[in-house]
C-alpha cells in the first residue's frame, strides 16, 4: 500500500497537463542551408509560434521557426483534454534532470515542462517600479487579445463555473473555456463549504487580477472540439500554409553566429547555427533579428553557447566571450509541488477532472502570527541577498537582491498577493489537496556544462534554499491537511488511509516534524513555472534583456519566452505568456 500511495503522490503533484509547441514542416536541413530568414526565431513553443504568427501577418516579412521537437498535432498525449501529466516521460517531455537538491532531499529532480492557465497580479505594482514597462494592464490587454473564450452551458455552471465577461477577450486566436470534464456531483459545494470554514471565500473570476479565494479555473481548450488547445493549434496551423512562414522540427538551435559589430560597439547577429537530429550542422542568415524563444532552461543555454554570459563560465567550455553578460542563466525560479491525499470512502470512484482552485495569503497560513513571521524575514533578507550575490558570479549586488527580496515580501504582506495556491481534486479513488507556494525566495540557476550545444544544461533551482521557503510549504501543507480532515470533506474519505498520516505527523507536531516531511518525504516536484534566467530588468539589477527584449550589448536580438519574466507571479505563467508574446511581437513590428 505504501508503494501503491507513493505513486499516487508522484502521479498527483504532477498534474499540470503538458502540451508541445512543436511545429512542421517538410523541408530538410539542407534545404534551408545559407538560406536567409528576415526573422529567425529559435524555439517553437508558445512565445515562439505567437511571435511567428503575427510577423508573419506581413507577406512581405519572412520569418523561421526552428524547432527541437516533433508534429504533434494529432498525438493523443498532447490533444486529450482528459488526461492529467499524460505527455509525461513522452516525447513532449525534455525529461531534464536537476543537480542534487542540496537543500531538499539532496537528490535529482526529473524537470519537465508544464501549461497552465490562470491571472497575475504580483507584477501590478513591482514591476514599474523595476524601471520596466510591463505592468498588470499592459499584460491584462494583451492576454485578452491573445484570447477566444467560450462561456460555460448550464451543466457546467451547476458545477461552479462562473465567469466576468469583462475580464475576457472573445475574438483572440486562443481557445478558453471551462472543461468539459469537471468533476460531477456535489464535490464543487462540499469543497467550496469546507474552503468557507478556513475562511476563504467563493471567487467567480480568476482573470481580472485579484485572485485570493477558492473557484473553477479555465482552461485552454477548444470545448466544441473538445481538444486541448496549445500554441500550435491556435498561432500556426491556421497559418501554416504561408509563403513567408517556414518552420523546421527535429532541429536543435545551438548558436548565434556574429558579424561586424555596429557603429555603437552592439554586437550584431547575422546567422544561427543549428544541428538536425542526426548532428548535420547548417547556418541560416538573419536579415533582421534571431530571436530566442527557448524557454527559461534552454535560451541562456544558446546565448552561452553564442559567447554571451559569465566568461569564467564560457572559458571552461573553451568558448570565447562576445559579450560579458554575468546574469545569463542565473535567477532561476520555480516552485515547488507537493500534496494531501487520502483514499475515498467506501471505494467510492469520482469520474472527471478536477477543476478547482484557492488563493490563499499568508493571513490565510499563519494567522495572528503573520506580523511575527513578516519581522522574522525581513531581518533575514540581508542574510538571504548576501547568499545570494555571493553564488551569482556578480549577475547582481547584495544591495540589489535585498531591494528585489523586500519587495517580494512587501507584496505578500502589504497587499494581499496570493502566497500559495491550493488545488483540491477528488481523483477517481483518491480525494487530494495539491499545493504549491508561489513566490520562493530561493534564486538557482541553468549553465551549459559542455561545450556541445545539443546537451542538456546544468540546472539547479536550490529548491529550500532559504527557510521561508520551507516555512511556507510547512504552513501550507497543515492547512491542507486540515482541509482534507475538516467536514464535510473528512466525511467522504477514509481517514486510516490519510497521507501524511498522523501517526507518521501528530495533529500537534512542530514545524521541524513538517519540515522534514516538506524536504525529504513528500516526494515534491518542480511546478514547471521556470522562469527568470534572461531577466527584464536595468544590466545593473541583474537583467539580460531591456524593454524592447533585446538582449544587452546586441543590435539585434531577443529573447521572448518565460526566461526574462524576473520573479514569480501569482498565477499560472502560459497565460502570462500569451500577454507578454503578443506585447513582444508589436514591439518587434514597431507598433508600440
Amino acid at each position: 500500500m505504501a508503494t501503491s500511495y507513493r505513486q499516487w503522490i508522484v502521479w498527483i503533484v504532477s498534474l499540470i497537463s503538458f502540451v508541445s509547441g512543436a511545429i512542421i514542416d517538410t523541408r530538410t536541413i539542407q534545404s534551408v542551408h545559407n538560406t536567409s530568414y528576415d526573422y529567425i526565431i529559435l524555439g517553437g513553443g508558445t512565445a515562439g509560434l505567437v511571435v511567428a504568427s503575427r510577423l508573419s501577418e506581413d507577406p512581405e516579412t519572412t520569418v523561421l521557426v526552428v524547432e527541437a521537437g516533433d508534429f504533434e498535432r494529432t498525438n493523443p498525449n498532447v490533444t486529450d483534454p482528459s488526461g492529467l501529466g499524460i505527455g509525461k516521460n513522452t516525447r513532449v517531455d525534455w525529461n531534464y534532470d536537476t543537480a542534487p537538491q542540496i537543500y531538499g532531499g539532496n537528490e535529482s529532480i526529473v524537470y519537465s515542462a508544464g501549461k497552465g492557465l490562470g491571472g497575475s497580479s504580483l507584477i501590478n505594482d513591482l514591476w514599474p517600479s523595476l524601471g520596466l514597462e510591463l505592468d498588470w494592464n499592459k499584460i491584462f490587454t494583451y492576454s485578452k487579445q491573445s484570447e477566444n473564450f467560450h462561456a460555460p452551458p448550464p451543466n457546467l455552471t451547476a458545477l461552479g463555473a462562473s465567469y466576468e465577461a469583462d475580464d475576457h477577450g472573445f475574438s483572440g486566436l486562443l481557445s478558453t473555456c471551462f472543461s468539459n470534464h469537471i468533476t460531477p456531483g456535489d464535490t464543487h459545494e462540499i469543497f467550496n463549504t469546507t474552503m468557507k470554514k478556513f475562511g476563504i471565500q467563493p471567487r467567480h473570476e480568476f482573470n481580472g487580477g485579484d485572485l485570493n479565494g477558492f473557484g473553477v479555473q479555465q482552461v485552454t481548450q477548444d470545448p466544441v472540439a473538445d481538444i486541448r488547445e496549445d500554441a500550435a493549434r491556435a498561432y500556426y496551423y491556421p497559418f501554416m500554409n504561408r509563403k513567408n512562414l517556414v518552420a523546421m522540427v527535429n532541429t536543435t538551435a545551438t548558436r548565434i553566429i556574429w558579424g561586424q559589430d555596429s557603429s555603437d560597439g552592439s554586437a550584431v547577429a547575422s546567422a544561427a547555427e543549428i544541428s538536425s537530429s542526426t548532428g548535420e550542422i547548417s547556418t541560416i542568415q538573419a536579415n533582421k533579428e534571431i530571436i530566442l524563444s527557448a524557454g527559461a532552461l534552454r535560451s541562456p543555454a544558446i546565448l552561452e553557447h553564442s559567447g554571451v554570459g559569465n566568461p569564467s563560465i564560457l572559458s571552461r567550455q573553451s568558448i570565447d566571450a562576445k559579450i560579458n553578460l554575468p546574469s545569463v542563466g542565473e535567477n532561476l525560479q520555480d516552485q515547488t509541488t507537493m500534496a494531501t491525499l487520502a483514499s475515498n470512502a467506501n471505494n467510492v470512484t469520482i469520474p472527471g477532472l478536477p477543476a478547482f482552485v484557492a488563493f490563499v495569503s499568508l493571513e490565510d497560513l499563519f494567522g495572528s502570527n503573520t506580523s511575527s513571521l513578516y519581522n522574522n524575514t525581513l531581518s533575514k533578507i540581508p542574510s538571504y541577498a548576501s547568499t545570494i550575490a555571493a553564488q551569482n558570479g556578480g549577475s547582481s549586488s547584495a544591495t540589489v537582491q535585498e531591494r528585489l527580496l523586500k519587495s517580494q515580501l512587501d507584496l505578500l504582506f502589504r497587499s494581499n498577493t496570493p502566497t500559495s495556491e491550493i488545488v483540491p481534486a477528488a481523483i477517481q479513488s483518491f480525494t487530494a489537496v495539491v499545493f504549491w507556494p508561489l513566490q520562493p525566495f530561493s534564486r538557482g540557476s541553468v549553465h551549459i556544462q559542455s561545450p556541445n550545444a545539443t546537451l542538456q544544461p546544468k540546472i539547479d533551482p536550490k529548491f529550500f534554499q532559504f527557510d521561508f521557503d520551507t516555512q511556507v510549504a510547512v504552513a501550507t501543507a497543515k492547512f491542507s491537511r486540515r482541509f482534507l480532515t475538516t467536514s464535510p470533506v473528512v466525511d467522504t474519505i477514509d481517514l486510516s488511509t490519510l497521507s501524511p498520516s498522523f501517526e507518521d505527523i501528530p495533529e500537534d507536531a512542530d514545524d521541524e516534524v513538517w519540515a522534514d516531511w516538506v524536504k525529504n518525504k513528500s516526494n515534491y516536484q518542480p511546478n514547471y513555472h521556470h522562469l527568470g534566467t534572461c531577466a527584464m530588468l536595468p544590466r545593473e539589477l541583474g537583467g539580460v534583456v531591456d524593454n524592447e527584449f533585446r538582449v544587452y550589448g546586441t543590435k539585434n536580438v531577443r529573447v521572448v519566452d518565460l526566461s526574462v519574466i524576473p520573479l514569480q507571479v501569482a498565477g499560472h505563467s502560459t497565460s502570462l505568456l500569451y500577454g507578454v508574446a503578443e506585447w513582444a511581437a508589436e514591439k518587434i513590428r514597431g507598433a508600440v
